[in-house]
């Protein structure tokens, strides 16, 4: 008609496909020298919201998988048997579903450790017994009238610690150390920090840790309950992780990333042994370096912890710690450091009511 034509491609153009691609054949033959070019160009700029959540989420999928996890996907479906008899939940929270195809898988799950050690269960039952999983997925509760759905990175480990090899003859299997490094290194890659750190109060756990920001809770990670284990069948430890994503979000809204150049001044380290309570952590001594130490102080290290009722006193052990020192700006004279040194035993001495070993 008179708005459209009809063309039919000859076998020698191949890659003419669309409609666009007869546009560049005709101007090829017209000349595209005879196209007049305007001289102002109008386009329009599209910007992402910082963070970009999915940017994010790829980022860390990428870093443990650098560090050996392999991601799973969950079903978001589970048995409700499982919160039943495993980790009981009110009815009135739980979300069912009308699953004809499967009338066992009838609710949506209400948190992400028992979809996941269910994946961990069946690597077991194979005689996978070294498992490094990681999850991006949801969990679903009911609230009343509506529903709440929220969105983890979660992690689980067992097994060997190392890959079966001649070099690794006595291979230990992972613990909670292991687990922790990995979440920290995750928090590292995203560049968080300044967070606090306590013990969890979580059920679900024999024991473990959190990190977190006044209410924010940024992360949970620990030993798998025994009575979970046991309920489920697992034949070996299982250490869990899980990392709710809009907490991560609102930690790096603020963010902005920085770089800092190599000091081209040497360091200087010095060590500490110091005998404190069982009650003591290690929070608490860093927490007085880094408070103590400020600018000068650029690292603390636990690199020996040592407990013998007959050596050091019944309810005593010892750490030691090594504290690095530098200067961006000049070489640090000797008297510097001791200066800090003498303040951190001081203050060991008084809040920690610490003996300095010798």
């Amino acid at each position: 008609d008179e708005d459209s034509i009809k063309v039919k491609v000859p076998t020698n153009k191949a890659d003419v496909l669309r409609d666009v691609d007869v546009i560049e054949e005709v101007l090829r033959i017209y000349g595209f020298n005879k196209i007049e070019i305007p001289s102002k160009v109008s386009s329009t700029l599209s910007f992402r919201n910082k963070p970009d959540k999915n940017k994010i989420k790829n980022t860390i999928a990428d870093h443990l998988s650098s560090i050996g996890f392999h991601e799973m996907m969950g079903l978001s479906l589970i048995e409700s048997k499982y919160n039943d008899e495993v980790l009981p939940l009110d009815e009135a929270r739980r979300v069912y579903i009308n699953n004809t195809s499967n009338i066992h898988l009838d609710i949506m799950r209400p948190e992400m450790m028992i979809s996941g050690l269910l994946s961990v269960l069946r690597n077991h039952n194979r005689q996978q017994l070294r498992v490094r999983l990681f999850e991006l997925g949801r969990a679903y509760l009911k609230q009343e009238d509506a529903f709440e759905e929220k969105e983890y990175i979660t992690l689980f480990m067992s097994g060997a610690s190392a890959k079966e090899s001649w070099k690794n003859a006595n291979k230990n299997d992972v613990d909670f150390y292991d687990l922790k490094q990995s979440i920290t290194s995750v928090f590292k890659r995203l560049g968080i920090n300044g967070f606090q750190i306590d013990e969890v109060e979580d059920s679900r756990f024999n024991y473990g840790l959190k990190y977190f920001r006044g209410k924010q809770i940024l992360a949970q990670f620990g030993q798998v309950s025994s009575d979970v284990a046991n309920k489920l069948g697992l034949k070996a430890d299982v250490y869990y992780a899980e990392i709710p994503v809009d907490s991560l979000m609102a930690a790096l809204k603020n963010k902005k990333d920085t770089t800092t150049p190599i000091s081209k001044y040497p360091s200087m380290r010095r060590d500490l042994a110091l005998v404190v309570d069982k009650v003591t952590s290690y929070k608490d001594i860093e927490a007085i370096a880094k408070k103590t130490g400020k600018k000068l102080l650029k690292d603390v290290n636990l690199f020996d912890v040592y407990e013998n009722a007959e050596h050091l006193g019944e309810g005593k052990k010892s750490y030691a710690v090594s504290f690095k020192f530098e200067d961006a700006d000049k070489t640090l004279k000797d008297k510097e450091v001791e200066k800090i040194m003498k303040q951190l035993i001081q203050s060991y001495e008084s809040k920690l009511g610490a003996l300095i070993r010798s």
